[in-house]
């Protein structure tokens, strides 16, 4: 009789737990991608008009929005600052203190979010004036379900999924 009324409390606790770790982590990666969509701001905020070379090559828009440009300088791969104090511009980071991936398995430095998967940055129209910008988790299934070239104006419950994302949009 004990082990029937103890199988009968497992079966109610194990979902109502469960239930409770996907909420935890939802939340978690949610403020993991505000972090980041402040990172990103400042970051280009100083590096809109950064030069690769150190001297006169400037990034191309789809080198804009690389994660790695968050932890090192583009020109000097290190955490060297080169910004100009007088013009505003230049890497003056790092803007985010340390990767939370496993730098080998995904290559480089990089951002997971609580099911320990690599978050992304979606540069929607890297030609427009204004850039409408995502940063997303693929969230518990781990697959970025949002298509990177749909604006965040014309996303869909469908396209989403169970993605969460963060948008800004950068002048």
């Amino acid at each position: 009789m004990v082990l029937l009324v103890v199988a009968a409390m497992a079966g109610i606790a194990v979902p109502v737990f469960s239930g409770k770790m996907v909420e935890a982590n939802e939340t978690a990666t949610k403020a993991s991608l505000s972090e980041i969509r402040d990172a990103v701001m400042e970051y280009w905020k100083d590096t809109k008009h950064v030069t690769l070379d150190g001297i006169g090559t400037v990034a191309t828009e789809a080198q804009r929005f690389q994660i790695d440009w968050l932890f090192a300088n583009p020109v000097s791969d290190d955490t060297t600052v080169d910004f100009d104090s007088n013009t505003r511009i230049g890497w003056n980071g790092p803007y985010i203190a340390e990767s939370t991936g496993d730098i080998v398995a995904l290559g480089g430095p990089a951002l997971v979010d609580a099911w320990n998967q690599a978050i992304v940055l979606q540069d929607v129209n890297s030609s427009a004036d204004l850039r409408d910008v995502r940063i997303v988790s693929g969230g518990p299934n781990g697959t970025v379900d949002i298509p990177s070239g749909t604006a965040t104006s014309a996303l869909t419950t469908a396209n989403v999924g169970d993605d969460i994302y963060v948008a800004i949009e950068l002048r």
